[in-house]
């Protein structure tokens, strides 16, 4: 039992510690690419405990650089990031008031 705890602590702590770099790398990458554009993170990224090995990156624009693809930013930041970067605008999405009552809003 002592062993299956500490296991889950170890393993809370490297997502803890996990999600604190993405943030990081996610920050320098929205600042490169889309200097000055209002950005929400939602998902699990914000939501403590919840940020994995596996999960992916949730962020809505609140404008799209001209000559910037949705497509091709997603991919820049998926780059930067080292993993699955999903990227939308935030009024022209369904999840609109999911996103800004959960989510983060930062300034890139």
């Amino acid at each position: 039992m002592w062993l299956l705890a500490s296991q889950r602590e170890r393993r809370r702590r490297d997502d803890a510690a996990r999600a604190d770099k993405t943030r990081g790398l996610l920050r320098e990458s929205l600042a490169r690419h889309v200097p000055e554009t209002g950005v929400w993170v939602y998902g699990s990224l914000v939501k403590p405990g919840r940020f994995h090995e596996w999960s992916d990156v949730d962020v809505a624009l609140e404008s799209l650089p001209a000559g910037m693809t949705l497509e091709y930013l997603q991919s820049l930041l998926s780059a930067d990031v080292g993993r699955e970067v999903d990227v939308c605008l935030i009024d022209r999405t369904r999840l609109k008031p999911v996103i800004e009552g959960t989510g983060e809003r930062w300034i890139a």
